[in-house]
């Protein structure tokens, strides 16, 4: 995110309208044990700010390798994210709800990273998302907002949503910050800034409790492969454990 961040934030000021891509046990093969079970919910993969979509490919075809009937989806604005994080969140519901009825499925599970997280996480909030969820994970979220969002916070609306702070983080962790009784997990790498803090309610863990001094950073934790099989064993409801070979 803070690579993505400081772009926008230069090209704003420079008025250019052209933006780039951009204590377990460890070693435990928790993503790569057996695949999920015939009936598990279709998987939703939001992305971040600015996603990079070929890290969110990487992560839909892991999961499909797993048994899961996986998509993925960009936040709104140009740049994805630029947009309120309520307009992401309605959009996260409208696919949500698209892939239930594609389906047939009565519920979806999540797995939202970075900025993703906090509109998936509005979605399960308020607009009806907590009963449509199976599990629920967010990935490197800043779950109390980020500085970095000041770097772009004069031009867009996504922006000043990720302030601490902001109107729009203080409503999404009014208590409870996560729906009673949802299974919700919270994964993080400690490359990353604001989403070390926890999410109250969730199972929060880092890939470097599992696999320590490896080095995910932020904008790689969709890709990286000890983080996929800690998402898997969120997704099958196993313990959380991972391969840090990969």
């Amino acid at each position: 995110m803070a690579r993505s961040l400081v772009r926008l934030s230069v090209a704003a000021v420079a008025a250019v309208a052209v933006f780039g891509a951009t204590a377990p046990s460890s070693g435990a093969a928790g993503g790569r044990g057996p695949g999920a079970k015939a009936d598990a919910n279709p998987v939703l993969v939001v992305g971040g700010f600015h996603a990079e979509q070929a890290k969110l490919d990487s992560l839909v075809a892991y999961l499909k390798d797993q048994g899961f009937h996986a998509e993925s989806m960009q936040l709104r604005g140009t740049p994805a994210g630029t947009a309120a994080i309520s307009e992401s969140a309605q959009a996260v519901a409208q696919k949500a709800a698209s892939m239930r009825a594609r389906q047939g499925a009565s519920r979806v599970d999540v797995v939202g990273h970075s900025m993703g997280g906090l509109a998936q996480r509005h979605y399960v909030k308020f607009l009806g998302g907590a009963a449509q969820t199976g599990t629920y994970v967010s990935v490197g979220t800043p779950e109390q907002g980020d500085w970095l969002g000041l770097l772009c916070a004069t031009s867009h609306q996504g922006c000043r949503d990720l302030v601490p702070g902001s109107a729009f983080i203080r409503r999404l962790n009014a208590p409870p910050p996560i729906p009673p009784g949802l299974p919700a997990y919270h994964l993080y790498s400690e490359q990353g800034t604001g989403e070390k803090k926890p999410l109250p309610g969730a199972v929060n863990a880092s890939v470097q409790s599992f696999c320590p001094g490896r080095r995910v950073e932020h904008a790689d934790e969709p890709a990286d492969k000890a983080m996929q099989g800690l998402i898997a064993a969120a997704l099958k409801r196993r313990p959380l454990a991972t391969d840090c070979s990969g």
